[in-house]
């Protein structure tokens, strides 16, 4: 007769169930991310919107505040430092002073829940898997914010205007 010794079962079960999960793990964190740079727009819309995205993210990521603003509506709302819906007009007055602390490493400006954390206190960081749904002349656009281990959804809110697409408002997701 022979006996097969469960407990030396059970180990190699959960050896096997433990590497799974460890190379899911990897998987998932490893190139599951699209960046909006090869995404291919679905159409004209789409296309021009993901522009749009590309010279957000690379204003964002150069300090650029002329090139970030000229992709924003005059009339839009957009979130800043830990939630606060802002205009067009304050972040040109308040963003200036905000990226120089950011690009100093003042530690001072950062929140001090980690919840407060989202992408507008990187130096930079890439916009990834983007979400777009088109109505008319209006776009609800969500992306992903990855920056190391950061991962944070933005999502955007743009209209179509005077034959280009801005974006009208912007809102971190949690973190």
């Amino acid at each position: 007769m022979h006996f097969v010794d469960n407990r030396a079962l059970s180990a190699d079960r959960k050896k096997t169930a433990c590497s799974l999960l460890i190379a899911i793990a990897l998987a998932i964190s490893c190139g599951c991310d699209a960046s909006i740079a090869k995404y291919e727009g679905k159409n004209i819309h789409e296309k021009a919107i993901i522009s749009v995205l590309i010279q957000y993210q690379d204003a964002r990521n150069n300090f650029d505040i002329e090139k970030f603003l000229s992709v924003l509506h005059d009339k839009g709302t957009f979130t800043f430092q830990c939630g606060r819906m802002v205009t067009k007009a304050v972040l040109e007055k308040e963003l200036p002073g905000f990226w120089a602390d950011i690009q100093s490493g003042n530690a001072a400006v950062f929140p001090i829940v980690h919840e407060c954390i989202n992408g507008d206190y990187y130096k930079s960081g890439q916009l990834n898997n983007p979400q777009i749904a088109v109505n008319n002349n209006t776009a609800e656009v969500s992306v992903l914010f990855t920056k190391r281990v950061c991962r944070v959804e933005l999502y955007l809110s743009m209209l179509h205007e005077n034959d280009r697409w801005l974006i009208t408002r912007t809102e971190w997701g949690d973190s």
